[in-house]
């Protein structure tokens, strides 16, 4: 199911009222209420599109006014200090996402750690100051392990980061086993560790050209037995939204997601 216009208008996040809630009443979904919607996408968001729009006119013409744009420092399609000043003229804050590692050697604490350094390096040359959540984006189809996200972690938080995860949710898939395992040997560095559940991506949003303010009305984003689902910071529900071509002739979208407890995010988004 869905539904419509309550999804959080302002572009500064923030928190709603806590309910208050009867312990003794049985436990159920919880429905989403009053949500803080976002975008990522791997195109600019100042990119001028054949329609004579730019990403972002496009999003906010067939959405909504995001609260959050998530880009990419390092690795392809990285963002820049220009496009930065782009979304916050917009209001809109960055979520930063990193990929500017090796797929192959996503085992060791080392590797984790020299590209959680790596991460820490491109966003200070942004600009992007500490405290903000860096996330790192790793597919469904790789491999990684506890001991690597172990080191990714530890790097940033060293550095005065919020280490995050963008990643598959999914139990058949490997990311639950090994952040669930890491959550379990070493919890002081795993509960620092932010997660952007990219599952389930739901088939109603899958290269939705008319979806426009509808949103999942119930908050399931798969959650890693580590953890419990109102812990996870951002749920990508939609992927591949309203796919268009840039004024190059290159094929672009954007992704949907929604951020149902603002103040896990507050002051981790830049």
């Amino acid at each position: 199911m869905a539904c419509r216009d309550t999804i959080g208008m302002n572009t500064d996040i923030q928190a709603a009222a806590p309910e208050e809630t009867d312990a003794a009443t049985p436990a159920s979904a919880p429905e989403t209420g009053m949500m803080f919607f976002g975008v990522d996408s791997a195109t600019r968001a100042d990119a001028l599109l054949q329609n004579n729009l730019t990403q972002f006119e496009w999003a906010t013409r067939n959405k909504m006014q995001p609260n959050y744009w998530g880009r990419y420092i390092g690795g392809e399609n990285a963002v820049t200090a220009e496009e930065i000043d782009f979304l916050h003229r917009q209001g809109c804050k960055v979520a930063v996402l990193y990929n500017g590692y090796d797929k192959n050697a996503l085992s060791l604490e080392a590797n984790g750690a020299i590209d959680g350094k790596k991460a820490v390096i491109a966003a200070s040359e942004l600009g992007i100051p500490a405290g903000t959540a860096i996330f790192l984006e790793i597919s469904a189809q790789l491999t990684v392990t506890d001991a690597y996200l172990k080191g990714f972690a530890k790097a940033l938080i060293e550095d005065g980061y919020t280490p995050g995860f963008c990643a598959n949710t999914d139990a058949n898939f490997d990311f639950d086993h090994q952040f669930s395992r890491g959550c379990q040997n070493d919890p002081d560095i795993f509960g620092q560790c932010l997660i952007w559940a990219v599952s389930p991506s739901l088939d109603e949003y899958y290269q939705t050209t008319d979806a426009h303010l509808i949103h999942p009305d119930v908050w399931e984003p798969f959650c890693p037995s580590g953890m419990t689902r109102d812990q996870i910071a951002v749920w990508q529900y939609g992927r591949q939204c309203h796919p268009l071509h840039d004024h190059a002739g290159n094929p672009t979208s954007f992704d949907v997601s929604l951020v149902k407890d603002p103040s896990i995010l507050i002051g981790k988004l830049y």
